[in-house]
C-alpha cells in the first residue's frame, strides 16, 4: 500500500511535466507582442505587428489584448473579473512555465473581447523555443485607470506598474535568459469631452495615478533597473502643439490610425534592425 501511495503521488507530482510534454507546439513566432490596444487593436493587414513582419522579413505573433494593463486590477477579488490573468506579470507567468490554463478560463460575451480566447488558444500554441524577441507595450490603461505606479514597500507588487514590471521580467528570465525583451512606452495622447470642441490631454489629465509621462518615465526606470531594452513613443514623438495634432496619427486621440500604425511599425522595424 506504501508502495502504490508513493507511485500516486510521483504520478502526481509529474503530472504538469507530462502534460507540458504533450503540449501542441505548432505555432512559430520570431517575435512576440504582449500588450494592449495601442499596438492590438487592428489585427489585419494594417495591423503594426503585420507591417513590422512585412518590413523586417521576421515571422510576429501579436499577443495584444485590448484594454489590458501591466498591473493586476482586481483588488477586490471578484469572481468574474478576468483581466487580471491577461496583465503582463500573469501572462508573463504563464509564457515562463508554458502553461496557459488560467487564461484558457477566460470567455466573454463582450463583441470587442470575444477574439481573446481564441488569441489564448494560439499563445498555448505557440513553440516559446523559437521566440527571440518580445515586444512588451502597455502602459496607456494602467494610466487611465489610475493605477498605482509603485509600492515602496514591495518592489514586486504586481498590483502596480513597476511591481509587475519586474515581476514579469523575472519570470521571463528564469525561463528565457536569452529572450531579448523590449518595452515600448505609450504614446502621446488625447481625451474628447462631452463639450463640442473641448479637450484634454495626458499632460494636463490625471486620472488618480499620475500624468502619463510619470508611467513612461516609469518603465524607463525599470527597464534600466533590469537590463532590458526600453523604446520611448512618448517624447517627440507625435506632433502636439496644436489642438488639431490628435488627428494627424490618431484616430480618437489614443488609437493610432493608419498613419500612426505605418510610422510605430516603421520605427520598431527599424529598431529590432539596427540594434
Amino acid at each position: 500500500m506504501a508502495y502504490g501511495i508513493c507511485g500516486i503521488l510521483l504520478i502526481l507530482a509529474l503530472l504538469p511535466l507530462l502534460l507540458r510534454s504533450n503540449r501542441q507546439t505548432d505555432i512559430q513566432a520570431e517575435v512576440l507582442f504582449l500588450g494592449d490596444s495601442l499596438i492590438g487593436q487592428y489585427r489585419d493587414e494594417t495591423s503594426i505587428p503585420w507591417l513590422m513582419a512585412q518590413q523586417t522579413g521576421m515571422t510576429v505573433f501579436n499577443g495584444d489584448f485590448g484594454g489590458t494593463t501591466m498591473s493586476q486590477q482586481n483588488r477586490e477579488g471578484q469572481d468574474a473579473f478576468y483581466w487580471n490573468g491577461l496583465s503582463f506579470s500573469q501572462l508573463a507567468k504563464a509564457a515562463a512555465a508554458q502553461d496557459f490554463g488560467g487564461q484558457q478560463t477566460i470567455r466573454t460575451k463582450d463583441y470587442v473581447t470575444m477574439h481573446f480566447g481564441d488569441i489564448v488558444d494560439e499563445l498555448d500554441r505557440l513553440d516559446f523555443s523559437s521566440v527571440r524577441t518580445l515586444v512588451v507595450s502597455y502602459g496607456m490603461n494602467d494610466y487611465t485607470t489610475g493605477s498605482p505606479i509603485r509600492n515602496p514597500d514591495n518592489p514586486e507588487d504586481t498590483y502596480t506598474m513597476e511591481g509587475a514590471m519586474r515581476a514579469g521580467i523575472r519570470f521571463l528570465r528564469q525561463s528565457y535568459p536569452a529572450l531579448r525583451i523590449i518595452f515600448v512606452s505609450p504614446t502621446y495622447c488625447w481625451f474628447m469631452n462631452s463639450e463640442e470642441g473641448a479637450r484634454s490631454n495626458c499632460e494636463n489629465r490625471d486620472f488618480g495615478g499620475g500624468y502619463l509621462e510619470e508611467y513612461v518615465e516609469a518603465q524607463r526606470r525599470v527597464a534600466q533597473e533590469c537590463g532590458v531594452e526600453f523604446l520611448d513613443l512618448y517624447h517627440e514623438y507625435y506632433p502636439h502643439e496644436k489642438e488639431a495634432d490628435w488627428n494627424l496619427y490618431t484616430e480618437d486621440g489614443v488609437h493610432p490610425n493608419e498613419a500612426g500604425r505605418q510610422k510605430i511599425a516603421e520605427t520598431l522595424a527599424a529598431y529590432l534592425q539596427n540594434l
